[in-house]
């Protein structure tokens, strides 16, 4: 499978006051950690457009045994200074490990539908593959993998949640994201891209 068969989604709320510091935090260290570890294959960021103080940090990976490894563990337990200082101000995060049910098309775009489902629903996959797609995932959220305890959640204020399912549909403009919103997911959440990273970068 393209881009792997595997996603952590972290879905996160940061004040605006923290937007540089979150930011630079994600961009010139945290990612690179994270994309760094064996099986990670590529590390992005959103940033919500009807909510700016919403992000949505999305990492591909070649199976789930990525988010399991000894050395993301070790990551984990061992925080630096500034991931010591970010993670406290994590608010309302939903983080799950995920396998790839279904995908169409391959890469990343400059924005993203995301639309939090239970098991039960049926979301709006097929109708969502189109011209102004660039791809699809269907996500199976899996409560059992990243899940031990570890320094790092002992930051967060709170304890993460969890998805069940997730719709991630990934768009060449923000535009067409939104369009797709209004047609097919009017409950689902609109994000424009503002970094990524991939396996290739760090060589």
């Amino acid at each position: 499978m393209s881009g792997g068969q595997a996603v952590l989604a972290i879905w996160v709320d940061i004040d605006p006051a923290d937007d540089i510091l979150f930011e630079h935090w994600h961009s010139h260290e945290h990612v690179q950690e994270r994309v760094g570890c064996p099986g990670w294959l590529r590390g992005s960021r959103f940033k919500g457009v009807d909510n700016p103080g919403r992000y949505l940090l999305f990492y591909d990976a070649e199976t789930t045994a990525a988010f399991e490894s000894a050395e993301y563990y070790a990551r984990l337990g061992n925080p630096t200074e500034m991931s010591r200082a970010i993670f406290p101000k994590f608010h309302d995060t939903w983080r799950t490990v995920c396998t790839v049910e279904q995908r169409w098309g391959d890469g990343i775009g400059a924005a993203v539908l995301t639309l939090r489902t239970s098991v039960g629903n049926t979301a709006p996959f097929d109708t969502l593959a189109g011209l102004q797609t660039a791809r699809v995932d269907l996500l199976a959220g899996q409560a059992n993998l990243g899940q031990a305890h570890t320094a790092e959640k002992d930051l967060r204020a709170a304890p993460d949640r969890q998805i069940e399912r997730a719709l991630v549909a990934f768009f060449w403009s923000v535009e067409a994201a939104q369009a797709a919103r209004a047609r097919h997911a009017p409950e689902g959440e609109v994000f424009a891209l503002r970094h990524t990273v991939s396996k290739s970068d760090l060589v």
